[in-house]
């Protein structure tokens, strides 16, 4: 993810988490910070589908957030997301990635038991 793409990466994540959304300034210090990084997923013709941000604190990895634009659902691109992060990571030195999802996203409760 570069800063041109703050603006559109906060608009699919209003759209994905609605109150729960992280404003602009906030995708701009995860761009800042030595220990995230955050990622995106495009197609032909610059259609974001998706994007990811993993921090890496020693052996300790977090999903910042991860999210998948409604036309891109179903198409392995959440799971190709999150195969990047978890490769982000580990080449980051984590041993442990950890992930905060809410009980009732099922699709993604699915997603996540399948990597275990």
């Amino acid at each position: 993810m570069r800063w041109w793409d703050i603006d559109r990466v906060a608009e699919l994540d209003t759209v994905l988490f609605g109150p729960d959304t992280w404003t602009p300034e906030f995708f701009w210090s995860q761009l800042a910070s030595p220990v995230a990084r955050m990622t995106i997923a495009v197609e032909v013709g610059d259609e974001l589908c998706g994007y990811v941000g993993v921090s890496v604190a020693g052996p300790q990895a977090d999903i910042l957030t991860i999210g998948t634009a409604p036309s891109a659902q179903g198409r392995g691109v959440g799971r190709r997301l999150l195969t990047h992060a978890a490769d982000c990571a580990r080449d980051a030195g984590a041993e442990v990635l950890h992930l905060d999802v809410a009980a009732d996203n099922r699709a993604a409760l699915g997603l996540y038991q399948s990597f275990g």
